[in-house]
């Protein structure tokens, strides 16, 4: 390979010396690091001499750049006599790519550090990294070569940086962090995330607990997010490096834990070192000069419009404050925040601010509400004396509201959103809308006649956030948060930055940083990304009505105001002082409850408030109360003026306690009925603890037993499967808990419940004597409920036998040897539950149980099944009569899957949470009676099933919905806007849950929730919510006899080739989407193949969606969209062409999705356009499928050749420019429709290429195989041009032709694995069809072979499945058994690495990751040709094979992959060289 910066340099070496100098630089996230060594050399040769004379290191140096890493480096470099070097290498990440001199990966700087200090006689089995950003491990094998990278996420949380940033929140100095996480017991912080960890530390010191424990949890914190990136790394003789092994306390933790812990003096500049040492190993540029030390600045973002150019946009109102007069009768508002704590003063009279107060929390919302009250006081003085004005109520709100509340003795406590939304319609009776950006929490409020009806909030990220605001800007560009405004607004090209994630905008921040972007651009993009986040995650698809307000103390801030405005479109009025709109509604609302009679009047002593202190006293446990409750809440026990009171916990029980409120929260709490039912009333409960020991001597005796995951669908169907194996005989044997060690085995970032699944399966096979049977089967599909064709469970819950036998195989193969059998049975239940009935016979077979028995049984468990579920059902309809009874009460109807809304290790006590409060909660699936449509296509059975029940709530006056789902829940992603669509402007509540969700956050949402309904019923009450009904009429197309037509919004049915109607296909790789639209063109359509997508399409498709769906969704829609509104005219008929499927995965659902946005944005005369991989994409005629066939496998393999000579051709630009001539050329061919002349222009083409000089014979150039997701995979954007990266490294790229997935089609359609029944006549048209394929397929690739740039063998699905079988199943239909399939078959055979890219939260991507991180190894790659010598030869040096799995979100590649794909590129390499040699 060559390295960056050598290319065109000459070396130099001076001759007066005999000693050779080399400066190591490392150019990292948060600081530039030098290292100066020299060794000896011969003066006769000037050879570095070896024997016994290991390098000296003369100096070394770290300097923090502080945002700013050119000016850090140039400032240094400046500082250097330059001229005693010999050699400078430089290291690090995307920065090093900028500088004019010789540099090597970040992971070959660490092989060459490890190998000078590696103690003797040790083997290290993995290096730490723990940078200022980052945490990841270089995992070495037993040549002491990278053999794999492991981080976390692109979080920053746990690193050096983000822990003293938590110490600056809670003004904790670096000393007293040392010093109490010394002494003190650690109070836990979560570790996952940089957002869940703040909210974790905010909210403990809201509840009380001390900063020294919370600061001594940081550190523990540290060590905990290193142990867990260990988690599959043999724990001893770990080298850790970086910046934050300079943390003693994290370093003593880590000591617990790994024997033989290695900190070497060179730690902190470890990367440095390593690239010194490669420079006395090698030759390097020649630095000429200073200037020319740095490379152009380039950006890889797209640019938004300057903030100044929306200044018209926004109007900010101002207010003058009040004369305090003797007599006056007040109302005290505090705001207590997570980073912030307000308060005002109003009088009663005339609602006037008389005082205010803004200041820092501080981590301690009873000292800033006690430092409120003393400056509000001060105020007072300044005045009159404070006896005479009377304060007669006092209202609190914010995150702190509850202790803070509890301190002043006032029932006034309110939640904020009722808050924010009392002090917009005070200023503004005509506001709609409001928009409220606080620390941690960012809020959206729809008003109806002054109340508010409406509302969502940031589900569990904070991107969005003032917080996050201040620290980017503190942390990683030394801004103060005063300061923002002023430099955004200077900035004429604020940078397109990702919107999604605090973490993701932290990563584009510093790739900006690297860039050279300007400074006050990147402040502006950041205050755009924080809008951008709102806009699209908080606001979603909620409308945005006539007059918006804006409120929040992120609003001082006026640059944020006017991003907003650019984004949504509408002027934005800015209310005066936004930062204490929450304190001023709060007293407002307090004002009106008091003069409602719904709080008392009281008398509060600003002196007293100041003045009065709260005493903790030792907490307690809860023990759950009649109710049972497990949660096991710890219970603060505060003192205030000699009283206790009992303070915290996840439900309201001692908020009541504390106001005598009485509710039996056991006859509310119908979730908790339904699992008595499930695994109590109706399930067989387990018979043997799960720690019970059985003698080996005694196990003949009993009755074996067989073990069953407590996961999924469990959690319905325990009745049936738990009677079963009952009667056959066998004891059953459940997981009570579940293990977090088991958790950390998973081997992609799964969601909660299968991580869950993970831990509850790791807790049954540690049994002390496990069962002689493990019941884990293949569960396929539900049965259906509402007329569609399929009732799925997601790739998740059908992937579960297979990547839990894969993360623990080692274990599960211990007990295989013991005797344990694991029993795998395909549950396909779409026909009904008398579809289990063949599978668990055979299982019982399997066992060793007569048929006649195992029938019996079935019967008996089928009985039991299906008692259960009408038993729900008529307590569903008795709740109903019961609710009916009494008009005003209400009722709350959980809408989840059983396995996180249901079950207490996943629920995080929401309906207990609900029921402490008087509510009755019920589960949606009492509520299945009515049997009615879900939604057209809806594929997933739980879908099906939560829509159906929508309606009915949605209908019902007294229901109303909570919707409980998981962090990157694939097919949520849609479900939830289809359930927001049916409730329209009924209010509902969506919780989005994860291990992290703080109980803090929960609260704020139910007590809004509730209040918003109150207010809602107010409205319906008085007929005042708008039900807006619409008239408008959506093109559509159908296929009339084989001709495809499209019947306009007006009634007008047109041919699809009527002059008037344009067919835009969206691209899935310019390739492909430009030979697919030629052959349209050859058959009469109209077709436009639309560009590759870019930034502006990726922004207009996370502006109508809510970002939460897969990327190809989004970018096919933002490409959709701009069409309409750039290219079509007045009078055109658009239809956009998009195939389909039936899942399991979400790309069946994007024709949904996009028909319901044209449907609600009323964009007439545009239909979608569909064939679908049920029929093997039939529809249009053999003769149009066969041409569109060659389109593809033309356009793939011309996809390859593309690589290759961007890989190897000797002037890439010229060879280029000869491609794109022939691929106009082909493409010409095309739309004349004659294969004979196509064959004669692919000859030509290849003979063209034949003639590209190249620097390699292709052979011996490294090639990649790239596989995933097949849109990800091919689009450019999307794959962040990886073809092109790994081409500048001298990579070549084999992309996974889209061929693939169409003979894939064939197959499921040959194997009876579609919805899709053929007739006679279409299964012989079929038959001929693929004959025809195989015919063409073969005859193209030989053809273009002739370039000698790809080879022409045959694609084989039959053995990329059969290589993928021992893995995955054939019935678990999709991409994943294709990537892993692929990836076995190419890899050390014909490629040197795989990596499989996909997008964000992509199941098949994920499932197919989990089995590929434990296949891809010596041993995977050797099952798949047992028999071949000269493969078992290549793999002989190596234990794990290189594979990366990558996720993008249509935004430049984080740091931390961009390191993976380093570490990658190196192992490639190896094998590659081991492959030719």
């Amino acid at each position: 390979m060559d390295y960056e910066g050598s290319k065109g340099h000459s070396y130099q070496k001076k001759s007066s010396n005999d000693k050779l100098t080399s400066l190591g630089l490392c150019l990292g996230a948060s600081t530039v690091s030098i290292v100066q060594l020299e060794q000896g050399q011969d003066s006769r040769t000037c050879d570095t001499i070896t024997h016994n004379n290991n390098p000296r290191i003369v100096n070394s140096s770290l300097y923090p750049h502080e945002g700013d890493p050119k000016k850090t480096l140039l400032r240094l470099i400046n500082s250097l006599d330059l001229n005693k070097f010999d050699r400078i290498v430089a290291t690090g990440r995307r920065f090093r790519s900028f500088v004019n001199l010789t540099s090597i990966p970040e992971p070959e700087a660490v092989e060459y550090a490890y190998r000078h200090i590696k103690p003797a006689d040790i083997l290290c089995p993995a290096i730490v990294s723990a940078g200022g950003e980052t945490f990841m491990v270089y995992v070495l094998n037993r040549f002491g070569q990278i053999s794999n990278v492991l981080t976390g996420n692109k979080c920053a949380s746990g690193t050096g940086e983000f822990f003293l940033q938590q110490l600056r929140r809670m003004d904790v100095t670096l000393e007293e962090a040392t010093q109490w996480a010394a002494a003190t017991e650690p109070y836990h912080v979560s570790g996952r995330c940089s957002v869940f960890c703040k909210s974790d530390c905010t909210h403990a010191t809201n509840k009380g607990i001390p900063k020294s424990r919370v600061t001594a949890g940081l550190c523990r914190m540290m060590a905990n997010k290193i142990l867990e990136l260990l988690k599959k790394v043999e724990r001893k003789n770990i080298i850790i490096t970086g910046g934050a092994a300079r943390n003693h306390m994290m370093i003593e933790r880590l000591r617990e834990e790994i024997p033989g812990l290695i900190v070497p003096d060179e730690a902190p500049y470890f990367e440095a070192l390593g690239a010194a040492l490669w420079g006395l190993e090698h030759e390097t540029s020649k630095l000429t000069g200073i200037s020319e030390l740095l490379n152009t600045e380039t950006s890889s973002f797209d640019t938004l419009p300057s903030l100044r150019d929306f200044n018209h946009m926004v109007e900010f109102k101002s207010i003058e404050k009040g004369e305090i007069q003797p007599g006056d009768i007040c109302i005290l508002g505090l705001d207590v925040g997570s980073t912030t704590t307000k308060a005002i003063l109003l009088r009663k009279s005339d609602d006037a601010l008389l005082a205010s107060v803004y200041l820092r929390t501080s981590g301690d919302p009873v000292g800033a509400s006690r430092q409120c009250y003393r400056i509000i006081l001060d105020q007072v003085k300044q005045k009159v004396h404070p006896s005479e004005i009377t304060i007669e109520g006092l209202g609190v709100c914010g995150s702190g509201r509850q202790i803070a509340g509890l301190h002043a003795l006032t029932d006034g406590i309110i939640n904020e959103i009722i808050a924010h939304a009392a002090a917009a319609v005070y200023f503004d009776p005509k506001v709609d809308t409001i928009f409220e950006i606080g620390g941690q929490d960012a809020k959206y409020t729809y008003i109806t006649n002054s109340v508010a009806s409406d509302y969502a909030m940031n589900e569990a990220c904070s991107a969005g956030t003032g917080s996050f605001l201040e620290e980017s800007a503190q942390e990683t560009l030394g801004v103060k948060m005063e300061d923002i405004a002023d430099i955004a607004l200077k900035g004429k090209h604020p940078p397109n930055f990702n919107d999604q994630c605090a973490a993701f905008i932290t990563s584009d921040i510093k790739t900006a940083i690297h860039e050279g972007v300007k400074h006050e651009n990147i402040v502006a993009g950041l205050v755009y990304s924080i809008c951008m986040n709102y806009s699209n995650r908080v606001k979603g698809n909620r409308p945005v009505g006539e007059k918006v307000f804006m409120q929040g103390g992120v609003c001082y801030n006026r640059a944020i105001p006017l991003a907003m405005a650019s984004l949504v479109g509408k002027p934005i009025i800015v209310p005066p002082e936004p930062g204490l709109m929450g304190a001023y509604g709060v007293a407002l609302e307090v004002k009106k409850r008091i003069g409602n009679g719904l709080l008392p009047k009281q008398h509060f002593d600003l002196e007293i408030l100041q003045n009065r202190q709260v005493k903790y006293e030792k907490s307690f446990t809860c023990k759950g109360g009649k109710e049972k409750c497990d949660r096991r809440c710890n219970i603060a026990m505060i003192e205030l003026e000699g009283n206790t009171y009992p303070f915290g916990g996840a439900c309201n029980r001692y908020y009541n306690l504390r106001h005598n409120i009485r509710y039996d929260v056991k006859k509310l709490d119908m979730v908790r009925l339904r699992q008595q039912l499930v695994f109590e009333k109706y399930g067989i409960q387990p018979v043997i603890d799960a720690n019970q020991d059985v003698p080996d001597k005694k196990k003949k005796k009993i009755q074996k037993r067989i073990g069953i995951n407590r996961s999924f669908v469990v959690n319905t169907y325990y009745p049936l499967y738990s009677a079963f194996f009952t009667k056959l005989g066998f004891k059953i044997v459940v997981p009570d808990s579940y293990s977090k060690k088991g958790i950390d085995q998973k081997n992609a970032p799964f969601c909660y419940p299968a991580e869950l699944a993970h831990g509850f399966f790791h807790t049954l096979i540690e049994m002390k004597s496990p069962p002689e049977y493990i019941f884990l089967p293949h569960f396929k599909a539900l049965p259906i409920s509402d007329g569609n064709s399929s009732a799925q469970v997601c790739p998740f819950v059908q992937g579960e036998t297979f990547y839990l036998q894969a993360a623990f195989r080692q274990k599960l193969n211990e007990l295989k040897n013991k005797g344990t059998k694991i029993l795998t049975p395909l549950l396909d239940l779409t026909s009904g539950l008398e579809a289990a009935k063949r599978p668990l016979i055979e299982t019982a077979l399997q066992m060793g149980v007569g048929r006649r028995a195992a029938i019996s049984a079935f019967k008996a468990a089928l009985n039991r099944q299906t008692a259960c579920t009408a038993e729900m059902s008529k307590m569903g309809d008795k709740l109903l009569q019961q609710l009916e009874s009494d008009p005003n009460k209400i009722a709350v109807v959980i809408f989840a899957r059983p396995y996180n809304g249901f079950v207490e290790e996943a629920h995080m006590g929401i309906p207990h949470k609900l029921a402490s409060r008087g509510i009755v909660v019920i589960p949606f699936d009492f509520l299945l009676f009515n049997h009615e449509k879900s939604k057209r296509h809806m594929y997933w059975g739980m879908g099906q099933r939560i829509l159906q029940v929508a309606k009915l709530v949605k209908r019902h006056p007294q229901l109303f919905g909570t919707f409980i789902t998981n962090f990157s829940c694939g097919p949520d992603s849609f479900i939830i806007g289809y359930f927001r669509d049916i409730m329209g402007r009924k209010p509902s509540l969506t919780l989005e849950l994860d291990s992290h969700t703080a109980d803090a956050g929960l609260e704020t949402r139910i007590e809004a929730f509730i209040d918003i309904i109150s207010a809602y019923q107010q409205l319906t009450a008085k007929q005042n919510v708008d039900s807006k009904k619409r008239s408008f009429v959506p093109a559509r197309t159908k296929l009339e006899n084989g001709i495809p037509k499209v019947i306009t919004s007006s009634g007008e049915t047109l041919p699809m080739t009527h002059p008037r109607v344009k067919l835009s296909i969206p691209s899935m790789g310019k390739l492909t989407t430009e030979a697919l639209a030629a052959i349209f063109r050859a058959f009469g359509f109209n077709a436009i193949a639309h560009p590759p997508s870019d930034e502006a399409i990726l922004k207009l498709g996370r502006a109508n969606t809510s970002c939460k769906e897969c990327l190809p969704l989004i970018l096919t829609t933002g490409t959709l969209l701009s069409f309409i509104r750039n290219e079509k005219k007045e009078d055109d008929i658009l239809i956009y062409f998009m195939l389909t499927g039936s899942g399991p995965c979400r790309f069946g659902q994007y024709r949904i999705f996009m028909e319901d946005l044209i449907k609600r944005q009323e964009i007439p005369d545009v239909a979608l356009f569909s064939l679908t991989s049920e029929n093997s994409y039939a529809g249009l005629g053999n003769d149009f499928h066969l041409k569109a066939w060659c389109g593809v496998v033309v356009s793939d393999i011309m996809e390859d050749i593309r690589s290759m000579l961007l890989a190897n051709a000797v002037d890439v630009e010229s060879a280029i420019r000869i491609f794109n001539e022939e691929w106009a050329l082909i493409l010409r061919n095309f739309e004349k429709g004659n294969f004979s002349r196509l064959e004669k222009q692919l000859a030509k083409t290849a003979e063209q290429f034949r003639e590209i000089p190249l620097k390699h014979s292709p052979e011996a150039v490294p090639t990649i195989s790239l596989v995933g997701e097949i849109f990800v995979r091919r689009d450019e954007l999307s794959r962040q041009y990886l073809t092109e990266r790994l081409a500048e490294k001298g990579f070549a790229t084999i992309c996974s032709p889209i061929a693939e997935w169409a003979l894939y089609a064939d197959y499921l359609v040959d194997k009876g694995l579609v919805d899709y029944n053929m007739s006679i006549r279409e299964k012989l048209l079929f038959l001929l069809k693929k004959r025809y394929m195989a015919r063409y397929k073969k005859r193209i690739k030989s053809i273009l072979a002739g370039s000698g740039l790809v080879h022409a063998e045959p694609l084989n699905i039959r053995s990329i499945i059969n290589n993928a079988s021992p893995h995955l199943s054939l019935n678990l239909t999709g991409e994943a058994i294709l990537t892993v399939g692929s990836s076995l078959t190419e890899i050390a055979s014909h490629t040197c690495g795989v990596i499989a890219i996909g997008p964000f939260g992509c199941m098949p991507n994920r499932l197919a990751e989990a089995l590929l991180s434990e296949a891809m190894t010596h041993e995977g790659k050797l099952a798949t040709d047992p028999n071949n010598k000269q493969l078992r030869s290549v793999l002989t040096s190596f234990d794990d094979l290189p594979f990366l799995a990558i996720e993008s979100d249509g935004s430049p590649f984080p740091q931390l992959i961009t390191a993976k794909l380093e570490s990658f590129c190196l192992r490639a390499e190896r094998l590659h060289n081991k492959m030719i040699s």
